[in-house]
């Protein structure tokens, strides 16, 4: 299909789209999608009673924010009259001004009242659903949602084990435990794998006839392979090849599985129970590898001589006639349906198993007060519809909903497309009520949060519930040049498979055609480096670091002021060019967006370390750790003076040695006592305090803040201590655990780059659009990943109807040379990750509008051969780039680069001469995240109303930030008025005060979310941060300094602070601007700490009870 075809089918699909039927839309990477919602937003606003008719719902936050911004936008531009400067955007301004009409009309108010736009998360809507039922009462409270449950899930498997001693030997887990060889550690990782993902097998594990329907789905998943078999080799070239199989046969020992086609006449059923037959023919067709055979020998049945040529020839002309291999080869894959009585019994026990840790998990959740998200989304789920049918909530909800709009819609799970069933249950084609989906199947990238692409393709089919969905394909690219979409073309209707497969997650290509006008030197760029010796992932490393930072450099002379993103498959793929450029090109400032591990900054190692020494004073790496950090700095001779010839005390005794300090140099010396002096403090004060108080203040005298260079440093460690807060606040803090949650955390990027450079992950990047992209690796094989003790697999069933396959983990002693249930479902694991992996390359290639750098290595065999590595994007890549690499020269081997690795030296660091700070006149307070400033006005140390509001008002518009706008509803603030009570009631208050207190927060945020600089204020931006503390040290204190609300808006740093105090119901502009004055010199404070960041800086003091932001210039 030529370009202008493609262009006019687009153009017919947008104005289809915005008919008043439902609709599911695929549209590819750069095809407007975002501006495609807003005008079916803007439709529907013209024609509903009530704004709250239209729900749209997002996956995330930064999505759903942006949604809402292009409605109110287009809203706001079309009552300002605001000239286009887009064609496409007159189809906005007309459809935005039927919106404003029928607003005026109805008298909506909608950009005085943006609250009443219904524009969530798909997470939030089912935790508003969750809220409205009695289901979680047994909380006391709306239970928090933790983002990270693993903690809750071990401990629920723990106590399933405990069970052991009931069972007295017969029971599930001793059933479980004797086919695991007695692993309770396996076990129990087992147990809580599942856990966190219940919501694809509770309810199938909860019946009685679970080992029935495990046999019924895998029996329907092995049927449609041989149906897809037989369709390849259908009865005509059947009957066709009898005659040569039957011969083939007679010349073959019995044994062999050939053998069985001797009496073969006729055609073989595609039924399970022919699956020996089929074998037997695949054994004949194919080659080992899955090929379909070039030529047959006497191994095959067919001996040298004349008298099997006319066999040969029908074997032949039958292979010919074959369109595809893979479906004949995959049944040679396909288990029994039937299972064996091991595979029985271990299901059995994990289906009991299973009920009884979901059972604990139900508890320990209770405990702590904390639920997942999936028990959210169970429990939004039972809130719409119980073992009776729809509730009184969903027959409430069919009134009062009439459009929904799902984005991103290649994203979803089966959890989430059957709330949307539930929610439209009762909707009826020509009904007026509608569902919107759009999305890209070929950027589903989200396996490992369960999306399941083959969701999209069974909607696209079949609907949801009984709703029709038309398919609509949107077929232009408005962000990537001419050169750049046909080379995408090309590649990727070589790299994607031919057919889509709802089983297998695979997605045909979609062709797109370019609108952008074409410009020379624009266009994608093929850099291969071949190598002759060294591992691709070891010693090629720095070659290609040093190689990217050259292109990096090149593109920024050639191009100027362009954006360039470098796209990696794992963040460790990032390793070597970091290095390359903080050893040797610092001036390359780059934004690592969550590429740089916590753990990996030595900033915080340094605190890690000390908080390791203080907790075990036998932990000898990490005291010398210490010794050696900037804020005591030791030389290596004063070390080994200290500690060399002592392997058995610890190193705390040996400062205590006289003696030996005696050795050490003068400046050693000085430093050593330093250290020891603090610490020998901290020690006396262990207990008294709480953990992040008691680290924090050894920290502190040990002069930490001298040793942070920059703004990123002061994050870094920031956040280190708030992981300490939360980890004791919550009991279970201790150093693994430590450990572990560090893991998780990422460094802050650097604030002094711009966002000119950036380096992410691909899945990062999805959404986003830069200039030039540069995508790394192509040569480099992915982790692999562990496999799970049990696979499982929600089948879709001929009536509609979703069961499960389990398959249990096979130990070794236990195979047999005939696949195993769990062989084929991880058989078909693996197809999805390798077609993911496809999805994954279309999404960093499609993020440049300009120009797109492919860079990977190859080596150079002993045979003089080069092939790109298995299971790698250059092997999906290779027909297409695959000559430029064969035809590449030698690179420089990596020898040059390693011999510079062996020869750095690392550079000590450290403070001048340390004295100890004077002791602080009062316990310090610690940087927290929740370090709320109250107003000035009312800042003291009794405890007043006051001060608390502030306090709280504070605490809610950062949870405000955090949530996104779209979360907090005039409802939601309405509703937490008791919260809020209960709160200022814990602090002391008398129940008049309180509730007077809680009404004047939340008429404070009220008036902040419906005020347009509230709002402003609020919304999500790159570069946002809220309470952030920084600390700035001199000779006699530590200065900590919480900053409200910062970010980067139009090139200029802002520098918000709140005050929540009400000044009046006749507070008049000037006034206003006479208070905010008040707050000019703590502000100008606040801006000196962003000088280095070279930015202007804005000033401002937000008053939420009046809705009005004063910039103080």
């Amino acid at each position: 299909m030529d370009d202008q075809r493609l262009l006019l089918e687009d153009t017919l699909n947008r104005q289809r789209a915005l008919d008043l039927e439902s609709f599911i839309v695929e549209a590819p990477a750069g095809a407007g999608k975002t501006e495609l919602l807003t005008q079916r937003y803007l439709k529907l606003l013209a024609v509903v009673d009530e704004p709250e008719e239209i729900v749209a719902i997002t996956f995330t936050n930064k999505a759903a924010a942006e949604m809402r911004s292009r409605v109110l936008q287009s809203l706001q531009d079309a009552a300002d009259e605001v000239p286009i400067d887009k064609p496409h955007k007159q189809t906005t301004r007309e459809l935005a001004l039927k919106a404003l009409a029928r607003s005026a009309e109805l008298g909506w108010e909608l950009l005085a009242q943006p609250g009443r736009l219904r524009i969530n998360t798909i997470d939030s809507l089912s935790s508003n659903l969750a809220r409205q039922m009695p289901l979680m009462s047994r909380f006391g409270a709306q239970p928090a949602v933790s983002d990270d449950a693993t903690v809750h899930y071990l401990e629920a498997a723990r106590r399933t084990l405990a069970m052991l001693e009931d069972e007295g030997g017969n029971g599930a887990v001793t059933e479980a435990l004797r086919y695991l060889d007695n692993d309770t550690v396996r076990l129990s990782n087992l147990l809580a794998e599942m856990l966190a993902r219940r919501d694809q097998w509770l309810e199938h594990a909860g019946r009685q006839s679970v080992l029935a329907e495990v046999e019924a789905a895998l029996r329907h998943l092995i049927q449609q392979d041989i149906a897809a078999a037989a369709a390849v080799l259908p009865p005509r070239l059947q009957n066709h090849l009898m005659p040569a199989a039957r011969y083939a046969a007679s010349n073959l020992a019995c044994d062999c599985e050939i053998a069985l086609l001797l009496d073969w006449d006729t055609a073989i059923p595609a039924t399970p129970e022919a699956l020996t037959m089929w074998r037997s023919v695949c054994e004949l067709l194919l080659t080992q590898k899955g090929d379909l055979r070039k030529s047959v020998t006497v191994k095959q049945g067919f001996p040298p001589g004349e008298e099997s040529k006319p066999y040969k020839d029908i074997l032949a002309e039958v292979i010919a006639s074959i369109p595809d291999a893979a479906p004949l080869a995959r049944l040679r894959d396909l288990p029994d349906p039937r299972g064996d009585e091991d595979e029985h019994r271990i299901v059995t026990a994990l289906a009991q198993l299973l009920q009884l840790a979901a059972t604990h998990l139900w508890m320990v959740f209770q405990e702590a007060g904390e639920v997942d998200f999936v028990e959210i989304s169970r429990r939004a789920l039972l809130a719409l519809e119980d073992d009776t049918g729809p509730t009184d909530l969903a027959l409430k909800l069919d009134y009062s909903i009439r459009h929904l709009l799902v984005d991103e819609f290649q994203d979803t799970s089966p959890a989430q497309v059957e709330l949307l069933r539930r929610l439209t249950q009762g909707w009826e084609a020509g009904d007026g009520r509608t569902v919107f989906c759009v999305g890209d199947p070929m950027q589903s990238i989200y396996r490992f949060r369960k999306a399941d692409v083959g969701l999209f393709l069974q909607v696209a089919e079949a609907g949801i519930g009984h709703l029709h969905l038309q398919p609509l394909h949107l077929t232009r690219n408005n962000r990537s040049c001419p050169a750049v979409v046909e080379w995408v073309n090309t590649a990727f209707e070589r790299v994607f498979p031919t057919e889509d497969s709802v089983a297998r997650g695979a997605i045909s290509y979609r062709r797109f055609a370019a609108t952008k006008a074409p410009v020379q030197g624009e266009g994608v760029v093929v850099h291969p480096l071949v190598l002759d010796n060294g591992s691709l992932n070891g010693e090629a490393s720095a070659l290609e670091a040093c190689y990217i930072a050259d292109l990096i450099e090149k593109e920024r002379a050639q191009y100027p002021g362009r954006s360039i993103a470098v796209l990696v498959r794992a963040r460790a793929h990032l390793d070597a060019l970091v290095a390359e450029i903080r050893r040797n090109r610092p001036h390359l400032r780059f934004q690592a967006v969550e590429i740089e591990q916590l753990s990996g900054r030595q900033t915080v190692q340094d605190v890690l370390a000390l908080t390791h020494a203080l907790f075990h004073r036998a932990d000898r790496v990490n005291w010398l750790a210490i010794l050696r950090a900037p804020w005591c700095g030791l030389q290596l001779a004063d070390m080994h003076a200290l500690a060399a010839d002592d392997h058995y005390s610890t190193l705390w005794q040996l400062m205590q040695d006289e003696n030996r300090l005696g050795r050490m140099s003068d400046d050693g010396r000085q430093r050593l006592l330093h250290v020891r002096n603090v610490i020998a403090e901290a020690f006396a004060h262990r207990g008294r305090q709480s953990v992040r108080r008691w680290i924090e203040s050894v920290w502190l005298r040990l002069a930490g803040p001298y040793c942070l260079w920059d703004a990123g440093d002061v994050r870094d460690v920031q956040a280190f201590f708030d992981l300490i807060d939360q980890l004791d606040s919550a009991g279970r803090f201790d150093l693994p655990r430590l450990e572990a949650a560090m893991e998780k955390l990422y460094a802050a990027p650097d604030v002094q780059a711009d966002e000119s450079l950036q380096f992410m992950t691909i899945h990062k990047s999805k959404g986003l659009e830069f200039d030039t992209v540069i995508l790394p690796g192509l040569h480099r094989v992915p982790k692999k990943t562990d496999a799970p003790l049990v696979l499982w697999e929600s089948v879709p069933m001929p009536d509609g109807e979703l069961q499960l396959v389990a398959a249990p983990w096979v130990p070794k002693h236990k195979r047999e040379d005939i696949p195993s249930a769990y062989d084929y479902l991880q058989g078909l694991e693996n197809e999805r990750a390798a077609n993911e992996s496809a999805r994954v390359l279309y999404v960093a290639a499609t993020r440049t509008e300009r120009r797109l750098h492919l860079v990977g290595a190859v080596k150079t065999d002993a045979k003089g051969e080069r092939k790109a590595p298995s299971n790698t994007f250059l092997q999906l890549l290779w027909s297409t780039v695959g000559g430029e690499f064969l035809n590449a020269s030698q690179q420089a081997t990596t020898e040059v680069e390693a011999a510079d690795e062996a020869e750095f030296i690392p550079k000590l660091i450290r403070l001048p001469q340390p004295s100890t700070p004077e002791p602080l006149a009062v316990e310090h307070a610690a940087m927290p995240s929740k370090a709320y400033a109250a107003d000035e006005e009312t800042a003291d140390t009794s405890g007043n109303l006051d001060t608390h509001c502030g306090t709280l008002a504070h605490l809610y518009m950062e949870l405000i930030v955090a949530e996104g706008l779209e979360a907090w509803t005039v409802q939601r603030v309405q509703a937490l008025q008791p919260a809020m009570t209960r709160w200022l009631a814990q602090q002391g208050h008398g129940e008049e005060d309180c509730q007077r207190g809680a009404k004047r927060v939340m008429d404070a945020i009220l008036t902040t979310l419906s005020s347009e600089s509230g709002r402003w204020v609020l919304q999500a931006r790159e570069n946002a941060t809220s309470e952030l503390a920084l600390a700035t040290a001199d000779q006699a204190n530590v200065a900590l300094h919480v900053i409200d609300r910062t970010f980067i808006d139009n090139g200029a740093r802002w520098i918000v602070d709140y005050k929540s105090a009400r000044l009046g119901d006749d507070a008049a502009q000037e006034n206003l601007t006479q208070q905010a004055e008040k707050y000019r010199t703590q502000l100008e404070r606040y801006a000196a700490l962003f000088a280095n960041e070279g930015l202007p800086v804005c000033k401002a003091v937000f008053f939420m009870a009046h809705g009005v932001l004063v910039e103080l210039r």
